[in-house]
């Protein structure tokens, strides 16, 4: 079997036989792929800390016929701050969902597997963790080419007019009053969140604040749905969460 070393996320973890574990990981140099962890499952086991979501290790990976197996493992982060904190740990296990459900398989992306990391480093260090995941979640984004139009109407490419616009995903972003009829998908948002959503990813780093934060998670949830096509449920959690805060 052919072996290579590839740094690695853990997005996504399924138990697999009696004690194995079937993770899907982002690394730089393969893109998204899928590894099984033989054993992980068992107490004892050397690669039991690095299967669970947000483990960012080197991995040695051996190529079997149908699919990688993990050989050794050796941590890059722990991300203690996020363990250790409900908000941020939500926070983050919705993010890696995301990455998981829109980024292709076997397509290497070093850029955002960058962005990943930073985003989990910011959402592990922000004042404001609701802020680093609506920065995290715009610049993936823009980063992948899935960013709606959220400043100007996609109908009459006007700006928005209404305090309180019509946004539909079908449509990929904010619809005129008049065409809102033709999208069954179609939703309200403050325009001031959809306003901030639409400048965030110009930044380099979250911003320290951000008006309407909670209903700019909710705006972007559909668009995630739509995207990924496919439940979503760390992400829907945390829209809940955050809306009953």
């Amino acid at each position: 079997m052919s072996e290579t070393t590839v740094n690695a996320i853990v997005l996504l973890r399924r138990d697999a036989g009696e004690s194995d574990r079937r993770l899907t990981v982002l690394t730089p140099e393969l893109g998204k792929i899928d590894v099984v962890a033989k054993g992980a499952r068992k107490a004892a086991s050397r690669l039991a800390g690095i299967s669970d979501p947000l483990s960012a290790a080197v991995l040695g990976l051996a190529a079997g016929k149908r699919t990688r197996f993990i050989t050794q493992a050796q941590p890059l982060a722990s991300f203690r701050g996020l363990r250790t904190d409900y908000e941020r740990l939500s926070f983050a296990l919705a993010l890696v969902e995301l990455f998981a459900a829109v980024l292709p398989y076997d397509d290497p992306l070093p850029e955002i597997f960058d962005l990943l990391m930073s985003s989990l480093r910011h959402l592990e260090t922000h004042k404001k963790p609701l802020i680093a995941l609506l920065w995290a979640e715009t610049k993936l984004l823009s980063d992948s080419g899935f960013m709606p139009q959220l400043e100007r109407c996609v109908n009459t490419d006007e700006p928005i007019e209404v305090a309180d616009p019509f946004v539909s995903p079908m449509a990929g972003g904010v619809v005129s009053e008049a065409a809102a009829l033709t999208y069954v998908d179609r939703f309200r948002a403050p325009a001031e969140a959809l306003y901030g959503l639409a400048r965030l990813p110009d930044w380099d780093e979250p911003p320290p604040n951000m008006k309407f934060a909670p209903e700019a998670l909710a705006a972007l949830f559909p668009f995630w749905r739509a995207i990924g096509e496919r439940q979503l449920p760390a992400n829907e959690a945390v829209v809940k969460e955050v809306r009953h805060a």
